[in-house]
């Protein structure tokens, strides 16, 4: 195995995690903060995606990202701007709200140009530092792994909100005998 299927295995599995942690979730619980110092669902899944565009399109290829080029803000209801990065408390609370199928249709779009630019790297590419002046020594190796640990702490915020309010009925994305697994696709080949 390669490192490219490694990271592809790692952002299947968080991927799947977080569909299933969003599963029959209402838009309440999704907005529900357990102090107002505390993310939301909706903003932490936004934020997930939002991180993931601007890793790949602007950090990685020095592109627009799908956020600005396909107009997901307009359809999200937010300023092209937004990213959620140094949001205050009052700017997370009053997130525009938006369906949840819409903000994953956002973060889907992304995966796929994720998956596309990772299908396209060389191993010498992971080496690459593709922004030296701003951020020296980041490479694109460790913006995949930068992805792949922010996407799992952030699964791991959603799961645990999800579990304040609904108590411990979230499968988890790791298999074992004790894990449900609802459809065969998810298991990656195990």
């Amino acid at each position: 195995m390669d490192g490219k299927e490694i990271v592809r295995i790692g952002l299947a599995e968080y991927w799947d995690g977080l569909r299933k942690a969003l599963t029959g979730l209402t838009a309440a619980e999704r907005r529900f903060q357990p102090h107002t110092h505390a993310n939301h669902i909706d903003f932490i899944v936004w934020h997930m995606a939002r991180d993931e565009d601007g890793e790949i399109h602007a950090f990685a290829q020095r592109t627009s990202t799908l956020w600005q080029r396909e107009a997901w803000y307009q359809k999200l209801g937010l300023s092209v701007e937004d990213d959620g990065f140094g949001y205050t408390v009052e700017q997370v609370a009053t997130l525009p709200r938006f369906a949840i199928a819409d903000c994953l249709a956002y973060y889907e779009a992304v995966r796929r140009a994720t998956l596309r630019y990772l299908d396209g790297l060389t191993p010498a590419d992971f080496e690459r530092c593709p922004d030296p002046a701003r951020r020296p020594g980041s490479t694109i190796g460790g913006m995949f792994s930068h992805l792949i640990v922010e996407g799992s702490q952030h699964l791991g915020q959603v799961a645990y909100l999800r579990g304040l309010q609904r108590g411990l009925e979230y499968p988890t994305s790791w298999v074992s005998s004790r894990t449900p697994w609802p459809e065969p696709h998810l298991q990656h080949g195990r």
